[in-house]
């Protein structure tokens, strides 16, 4: 027998042998910690509460996915890596969640999309639209060119022009782009 093998047969005995591996309860209100990617929950029984439920059950590094409950929401649970270890399996309700492959974050909640690779980041929003590089943002290079075409002004024979007759048009513009993204 290939030492797998034995590994796969004692974890199945294991799990035989322990009838509580897997539980359903409700999300205690509160209990959801944004930075140690813990929780608590209730189990179904009315038993005692079960803390720190780990919201990523993929990996230890870093990468992966975390979801993060809504209090009071019906989850189910699973006894991972021996008892006492216990990871989020599914939930009825979300308020946020966030996979992360190596440089590039996900984060995804009922009000935006945001989207980080690196120092370079993409963000949807209810209301706005942001893309910044480490060194510009989109809404500050399109103000710039919006703020300078307005201001050309042209020599001629007879001097210097005046600035453009169509201003009002790019200051149009600037506040359009105002609405639409943000720095």
């Amino acid at each position: 027998m290939s030492k797998n093998t034995a590994k796969i047969k004692a974890g199945i005995r294991a799990l035989a042998d322990s009838p509580y591996e897997i539980i359903s309860g409700t999300v205690v209100p509160g209990s959801v910690d944004m930075s140690e990617y813990t929780m608590s929950v209730q189990p179904s029984d009315a038993s005692d509460p079960i803390d720190g439920v780990m919201l990523n059950p993929v990996t230890e590094d870093g990468n992966g996915l975390l979801l993060f409950p809504e209090n009071g929401s019906n989850v189910i649970i699973g006894s991972i890596d021996g008892p006492g270890e216990w990871a989020l399996i599914r939930a009825s309700d979300l308020t946020k969640a966030i996979i992360t492959i190596e440089n590039v974050t996900y984060e995804i909640d009922n009000t935006q999309v945001n989207i980080q690779n690196g120092s370079v980041v993409f963000n949807v929003s209810n209301s706005v639209f942001k893309m910044n590089a480490p060194t510009e943002s989109l809404f500050q290079l399109l103000k710039d060119c919006f703020t300078y075409i307005s201001a050309i002004t042209v020599s001629t024979p007879s001097g210097t022009s005046s600035i453009p007759i169509n201003v009002a048009d790019f200051s149009n513009l600037i506040t359009r782009l105002n609405n639409l993204l943000t720095n």
